[in-house]
């Protein structure tokens, strides 16, 4: 079924003892209390569609009601709008609790209902208007685009949604490489920035009332509060604080390499075992590009480290970074870290550079007194026998006798669960999980790596009859 791997490393030459960083404590309550306040925003915006007359002018004929129908969907799809900006603002009593993953799902799903809405408004509104002026549609919305204030910049705002909506759609997604997928994605602030002139000047429901006036432009002024202080203040004090350079960089098997990085006052950093950074090299042109990169090391205040690939977006430049580049972040964030483990054993499910945060937990894990005595088990899935990356970190861990290895070795299962290798393909994925790990009722599970690696691992993990809070999944996806 799996081979058991197990040989000694030595510690590098010199490494000086370093203390274990930590998150602060997680406020869990927090994930309950951000689903309260979506609900409840979107409950405002129909309660204050209402109060304007918006219930009664859908029986006051066919040109009001659809009139007010593109009222109510303008007024929510700006509203989720405002929500999904939000979302990207990585707020960390938001992100901590919930993350990224669904925080991702959400965003998605935000982003996609509300140029749905947005686009629905403006059919709504035209044709409302057409109704009421008894003109063609096209005549009527040519007519709104060019003579109602506002209208040019909010019709520029709507073409950038629908050029990030089109391009988030997994099989365009796949077609980019990250870098100009994020930059296009930055868009959405300008997007939203376009669109408030168009709906303080000529939209009755953000100027019906005071109250309405007021709404608005607090969730406008929060939104936009949250991006500069959350994605441009912190990261640049965080930085500045740190002054984080590279130290060295090692190659750990072909194709992937390891930066080491150091800073002042990295006692002071809160982040923990298996969370990310977004990471600015200054070096070379395009270092503005961020990198979402986990720590692939237990974090302690002498040195931080991350893995990356050399083969994918801006490889090559990380793979060639001299000592002493300057290194700005943003972070940390995930919530794959060690204070949700609730269980006496740990597993963990990891393929391709998924193990990185994994061995940062499973390293985190070692260093807990008689961690010996219950040794982790990682499940790592390989496609082939070549030199894997993080071995001797790996290798280590084995010879202290805090883990266990059991690799999946093959070519992907075409014919059973995608998870596991070909020469397993008729063992179902349930019993598979069964079998790799008997004390399942007594251990918490982390799994990290693809996301429809990931997806298979955590559905069959579900149906074997792990619970909720013993599963935690984190995807490389974007």
């Amino acid at each position: 079924m799996a081979t058991q791997t197990a040989s000694s490393h030595r510690a590098p030459a010199g490494a000086a003892p370093a203390a274990r960083l930590r998150a602060p404590v997680r406020r869990r309550w927090w994930a309950d209390a951000v689903g309260v306040v979506v609900w409840a925003t979107s409950l405002v915006v129909v309660a204050l569609w209402v109060s304007n007359g918006g219930v009664q002018a859908l029986v006051a004929g066919t040109g009001a009601a659809l009139s007010s129908l593109g009222r109510l969907l303008g007024l929510v799809s700006s509203d989720f709008l405002l929500l999904q900006v939000l979302a990207m603002a990585r707020i960390p009593w938001v992100e901590r609790p919930l993350g990224q993953d669904k925080i991702t799902r959400w965003h998605r799903l935000l982003g996609f209902t509300s140029v749905n809405l947005m686009l629905a408004h403006a059919v709504a509104i035209a044709l409302g208007y057409a109704a009421l002026a008894q003109t063609g549609f096209w005549a009527e919305l040519w007519s709104l685009i060019t003579t109602a204030p506002g209208m040019l910049l909010a019709t520029a705002g709507t073409a950038l949604f629908i050029l990030i909506a089109v391009t988030s759609v997994r099989a365009a997604r796949r077609r980019l490489k990250y870098e100009s997928w994020h930059l296009l994605h930055l868009y959405a602030y300008l997007g939203a920035g376009l669109a408030l002139p168009h709906q303080l000047w000529t939209g009755t429901d953000f100027l019906s009332s005071p109250v309405a006036t007021a709404y608005w432009w607090t969730l406008y002024a929060v939104a936009l509060a949250a991006v500069l202080v959350y994605r441009v203040a912190i990261p640049l004090r965080t930085s500045w604080r740190q002054r984080l350079t590279v130290s060295h960089v090692v190659a750990e098997a072909p194709g992937v390499v390891s930066v080491y990085i150091s800073g002042r006052r990295l006692a002071h950093l809160p982040v923990a075992a298996g969370q990310f950074f977004v990471w600015r090299f200054r070096t070379g042109s395009g270092w503005t590009r961020g990198h979402p990169l986990s720590l692939s090391a237990a974090p302690t205040s002498g040195v931080l480290r991350i893995t990356a690939g050399t083969r994918g977006d801006d490889g090559e430049r990380i793979a060639q970074i001299a000592p002493g580049t300057r290194v700005l972040i943003e972070g940390p964030y995930g919530r794959l870290t060690p204070d949700l483990r609730t269980r006496p054993r740990l597993v963990v499910f990891g393929s391709g550079l998924g193990i990185a945060p994994l061995l940062a937990l499973l390293q985190d894990a070692a260093a807990v007194p008689g961690a010996a005595a219950r040794p982790a088990t990682l499940v790592r899935r390989i496609r082939d026998g070549e030199q894997q990356p993080l071995q001797g970190d790996i290798d280590r861990l084995v010879a202290a006798g805090s883990l266990w290895v059991l690799d999946l070795v093959g070519p992907r299962s075409r014919s059973g669960t995608p998870w596991l290798p070909e020469h397993l393909g008729h063992v179902s994925g349930p019993d598979a999980v069964r079998l790799l790990v008997p004390d399942l009722a007594d251990c918490d599970l982390y799994v990290c790596g693809a996301g429809p690696w990931v997806e298979a691992v955590a559905s069959d993990l579900r149906v074997a009859g792990v619970p909720a809070d013993a599963l935690h999944v984190e995807q490389f996806t974007w």
